[in-house]
């Protein structure tokens, strides 16, 4: 019984100074050891600030990375608009690299056609739409990013008046959208916020925002922050009608596109189908396609054709599209 308690006694003991060394130690360890990585995440997060906000200060709009191109691509004003609509697509890329992607694209597409037993015509069809592919995708990429823009638009707004109300500075909802929103609506107000809090005014800002996204939506919502800079109001009460505004005319255009559904598809069928036909019947006879590029009258009436289909798209999408 006597070596039971002191047994007894000394797990209790040995219990008690476990706890004492876990709570008078350990525990002040553990405290010290998060509060040193929470500075440290905190150090480095400030640290790619301030890098981010160098790289945007120092930012260079290079066409290239060849200087005497970049000059010389500089002095073209298509090459400009190039590379705006690439950075309004969200593609990081020069504007010199898509056109030798494009030109190599297009190379290879000519050399390919000259290996097949095909007609110089359609040779040189297919070296320019391989060409055109890289524009085409930047194309595709920047109205897609709109459209995501475009429906994420209302949250935006609705989020900078809710910061307004609570008192936050309007500049302040900015940075608020570009840590609380996603992409693209993110970036965007990242870039604005940044912008004006460098030192540039916020009317040049807000344009600045235009130019990068030409959308009928903001262009409303920078007219109208422009407009109530001016005048005055309650800037919340703004937001919110305009959000509701926005929200309603993006239902209605949804509704269109809707009920102009069946003539959009009726165009894209009207247009594929003789492309779709003329290259099965070069399949399936080549000798009788081949008099629409060998003969005179059928170059004739290949152009007569393709111009009437052209004319033809033009006519379908001023019907079918419909501005909201």
């Amino acid at each position: 019984m006597v070596a039971l308690i002191i047994f007894l006694v000394f797990v209790v003991s040995f219990g008690l100074l476990l706890s004492a060394l876990y709570f008078f130690v350990e525990v002040p360890a553990a405290k010290r050891r998060v509060r040193e990585r929470l500075a440290a995440l905190q150090q480095t997060s400030l640290t790619q600030a301030d890098e981010d906000t160098e790289r945007l200060i120092m930012r260079q709009e290079l066409m290239s990375r060849i200087p005497a191109i970049d000059r010389l691509l500089l002095r073209l004003r298509w090459v400009t608009k190039l590379q705006l609509l690439i950075e309004q697509a969200g593609i990081k890329m020069p504007a010199a690299s898509l056109v030798l992607m494009s030109l190599g694209i297009g190379l290879a597409g000519l050399l390919l056609g000259l290996l097949l037993p095909v007609p110089l015509p359609m040779v040189v069809m297919l070296a320019a739409a391989a060409a055109a592919a890289p524009f085409a995708v930047v194309a595709l990429k920047r109205k897609q990013r709109f459209a995501k823009f475009a429906e994420l638009f209302p949250d935006a707004v609705d989020l900078l008046s809710r910061a307004v109300r609570a008192g936050h500075a309007f500049t302040t909802g900015f940075a608020l959208i570009g840590s609380e929103m996603p992409e693209p609506v993110a970036g965007e107000f990242r870039t604005a916020y940044s912008q004006q809090n460098l030192g540039l005014p916020l009317d040049d800002t807000l344009r600045n925002l235009t130019l990068r996204i030409p959308l009928t939506d903001v262009r409303i919502f920078v007219s109208a922050l422009l407009i109530q800079r001016e005048s005055g109001g309650n800037l919340a009460e703004i937001l919110d009608n305009l959000a509701y505004v926005i929200r309603e005319r993006f239902r209605i255009l949804r509704q269109v596109e809707i009920l102009s559904a069946e003539g959009r598809i009726s165009m894209w069928v009207l247009m594929g189908a003789p492309i779709v036909g003329a290259v099965l019947l070069f399949l399936i006879n080549p000798d009788y396609m081949s008099r629409l590029f060998t003969d005179p009258w059928g170059r004739i009436a290949l152009g007569t054709a393709a111009g009437m289909q052209f004319i033809g798209y033009l006519i379908i999408r001023k019907i079918v599209r419909i501005e909201v």
